[in-house]
């Protein structure tokens, strides 16, 4: 299986000797860039609390140029999908606690459904161990972070 066509930025910054400028300068002249934004408002079918939450991760995946003025509503789904998750996780919960068998067997399909689609969505923004490991960003692309709202998202390391 052939790898994954990567940016003309990354292959410089990798030193890939396997193209001559010119070649470079043209694949460089037919990539498709997404407009990047300075900051990104969440959709208006989103609540409150998931709104909050877009407001929270949308600057963090700006900086790291993962999230472009394209891709507002591809954070929107996750956090949907997050959000229906966590609920049948507990509607599961509760079931197994009565021991009702069929009930615990339909959430649990459900609360599978939601978890794949928020392990999709979540890894074509970063947000997932593998998400972040198949990023290609070169040296020095994502700048210095503030390590006080990161920490604040994902625990301090610390």
């Amino acid at each position: 299986m052939a790898r994954k066509r990567q940016p003309v930025v990354v292959l410089r910054a990798n030193g890939s000797r396997h193209y001559s400028k010119a070649q470079l300068e043209e694949r460089e002249a037919r990539e498709l860039k997404a407009p990047q934004v300075a900051t990104l408002e969440p959709p208006a079918y989103l609540s409150q609390s998931l709104a909050a939450k877009f407001r929270q991760l949308a600057p963090v995946l700006i900086r790291l140029g993962v999230l472009t003025s394209l891709d507002g509503d591809g954070l929107a789904r996750y956090l949907i999908a997050e959000q229906n998750y966590l609920r049948a996780t507990n509607r599961l919960t509760a079931a197994m606690n009565t021991g009702n068998t069929a009930e615990t067997d339909k959430w649990s399909a459900i609360q599978d459904r939601f978890f794949r689609q928020c392990r999709a969505a979540g890894t074509d923004l970063g947000l997932t161990v593998t998400g972040r490991c198949s990023l290609e960003l070169p040296p020095g692309c994502g700048g210095e972070e503030d390590p006080g709202e990161e920490g604040d998202l994902f625990g301090d390391d610390g």
